[in-house]
């Protein structure tokens, strides 16, 4: 935390920090912290982009690949169900020793329950489609949130959307129309799925902007993935294939989709405590990156050239939606376009 205090030589009458030259270098010797501090908060944001960027360029690509495997041979809520386990395995290892039994505690516990369930509907959409699309489209898809998020914060949180982000959130559309293209024939039902996964997502953002205020993030990453523990545990064992005894590959994916998972999200924590968030959201895109590698060293998918140029389009148009948000939160500026 950069420490900002006021100059102590400012009290001084004028004539006083005239006459007592050696003031100066005594005082600028006392204020040499504020240098350091700036140095630290910079190396704190280097780390919080070290950590956004192994998220998402390792962490998420893994547990993608991972879940995709398992889709084709296993039900939705078997591989839910694993997910939440590793992801409340790592919460408990990384929050509870930190902030004890207060971390169950919430004081808005229906906003992160509401918050929960849309994550694990989003959820259940996006396992459901991705056992048939490419990783990289299926990816490129889901970046269309955060053009959703400027759409449903018009009735959900009352904010004035202007021109620049409309252009924005019609051009992201035509990115996401671009990449399903010539697909869209043969993939309707996936691709209603991605596109209903995104948008879920999107309004489970905005209600964790809401709810951001009232509770410490150990209880948010608690809360967060507390439905679909629930759902797996009800539902899973209805329809439970039990993988092959000796089928580690099998085995080592389902470990991969939870331990793997809350590794990401602990990473996402950690970025967002070190930086604001709108300097660590841009690195969500290299998921893109990492997505198309591996699934084309797994699955063998090559990215066609239309989901590299709707993906572009809909990455350009995310980064210029975080910026003129900035831009209407800066107190600077007045705008609110």
């Amino acid at each position: 935390m950069i420490w900002v205090g006021p100059d102590p030589e400012a009290s001084l009458p004028a004539a006083l920090r005239f006459r007592c030259p050696r003031s100066g270098d005594i005082l600028g010797r006392m204020n040499a912290k504020p240098p350091q501090a700036s140095a630290g908060r910079a190396d704190d944001v280097l780390l919080a982009i070290v950590f956004i960027v192994l998220s998402s360029m390792l962490f998420a690509p893994l547990t993608q690949t991972a879940t995709k495997f398992l889709a084709g041979q296993f039900p939705v809520f078997q591989i839910i169900l694993f997910r939440s386990i590793g992801h409340v395995f790592w919460m408990m290892l990384f929050f509870l020793p930190r902030h004890g039994p207060a971390m169950f505690r919430a004081n808005r516990p229906w906003l992160h329950l509401a918050r929960s369930a849309l994550l694990f509907l989003s959820t259940m959409c996006w396992i459901s489609a991705i056992g048939a699309v490419p990783l990289a489209t299926a990816s490129s898809i889901n970046f269309t949130a955060p053009v959703f998020v400027v759409i449903l914060s018009i009735p959900i949180l009352g904010e004035r959307v202007g021109l620049h982000r409309w252009t924005a959130v019609g051009l992201g559309f035509v990115g996401a129309l671009i990449v399903i293209g010539p697909a869209w024939g043969g993939l309707q039902a996936e691709f209603l799925l991605l596109l209903t996964a995104a948008v879920l997502f999107a309004v489970y953002q905005i209600l964790t902007r809401i709810g951001a205020a009232s509770d410490s993030d150990a209880t948010a990453s608690f809360y967060t993935v507390l439905v679909s523990l629930a759902a797996g545990l009800v539902l899973a064992p209805w329809s439970y294939v039990p993988p092959a005894p000796g089928d580690y590959v099998v085995w080592g994916a389902f470990v991969a989709t939870g331990l793997m998972g809350g590794v990401r999200h602990y990473l996402v924590v950690k970025a967002y405590a070190g930086a604001p968030a709108s300097v660590v959201s841009p690195f969500f895109y290299c998921e893109l990156v990492g997505v198309a590698l591996l699934g084309y060293l797994v699955f063998g998918d090559v990215p066609a050239y239309n989901t590299w140029i709707g993906a572009g389009l809909i990455v350009a148009c995310g980064l210029y939606i975080a910026h003129r948000e900035r831009r209407v939160k800066s107190p600077s500026t007045g705008r609110r376009d």
